[in-house]
């Protein structure tokens, strides 16, 4: 009885051995997974600050062009009880002027307005992937915890527990990367083409001669210019001054 009783102790102990090298080594796993669902956190969350600050910039650039489209409206709410104009010829130089900006404006604020849009679609995107990764590190804290107790009471069922809720965390991180991927791909470029081509029309607005029209109509052969270019005083030069 006596060397029975030695041999199960023995293979008992070379049993719990074994089962504390397995959940050791599962341990040192799910702390693998800790770190890179924080990575992915901290990752998103940039992120989601950097789509913050784009919507920022988005919005502001709306909000000026409904600036300038309202005072334009203004304008030609008060040119509505002139005299209309039957044709392009017999509109005064204003009208015209004002009506070009109102078609500018017009479609600035449109395409600013889609850029703004846009990026809310973004930030929900990165907000949701930010989530779910945390979601997956807070299972990975879990398993861990009920690892160190299953070392602890040297407990088989307690390890067995704590690596079904590591592969919980693997579905939960592979969950989130195969759906936030292709949602932060699409809303992405959908920003980059509003703003791109946003930008090129205030690029288009700023390169065109829509000023120099204005004035021109305003001033048609520049003789009200010319005349008040002549009429301002010269600045005298070091060599004109009178000396004291």
């Amino acid at each position: 009885m006596g060397a029975h009783e030695n041999l199960e102790h023995a293979e008992h102990a070379a049993h719990s051995g074994h089962t504390g090298k397995h959940i050791g080594v599962t341990m040192a796993l799910l702390g693998v997974l800790i770190a890179f669902a924080a990575a992915m956190v901290g990752s998103q969350r940039q992120e989601l600050v950097t789509s913050l600050m784009d919507q920022s910039w988005a919005h502001s650039s709306f909000t000026a062009a409904s600036t300038k489209f309202r005072i334009v409206m203004t304008e030609l709410q008060k040119m509505r009880g002139s005299v209309p104009a039957t044709s392009a010829e017999s509109a005064s130089p204003a009208l015209k002027s004002a009506l070009r900006l109102h078609a500018t404006y017009s479609e600035e604020r449109k395409l600013a307005e889609a850029w703004d849009n846009s990026c809310e679609a973004l930030i929900d995107a990165h907000f949701d992937a930010a989530e779910g990764y945390e979601h997956a590190q807070l299972i990975a804290e879990v398993a861990i915890i009920i690892a160190s107790i299953a070392i602890l009471m040297n407990s088989r069922a307690a390890w067995l527990v704590s690596v079904v809720a590591g592969v919980l965390c693997l579905g939960q991180m592979g969950y989130t990367f195969v759906n936030s991927r292709n949602a932060i791909h699409e809303h992405h470029d959908k920003v980059h083409h509003a703003q791109e081509t946003y930008e090129a029309l205030i690029e288009k607005h700023l390169d065109a001669t829509e000023d120099e029209a204005t004035v021109n109509d305003l001033d048609p052969g520049g003789t009200i210019r010319a005349t008040i270019q002549k009429d301002s005083p010269k600045p005298e030069t070091h060599a004109e001054a009178k000396p004291e």
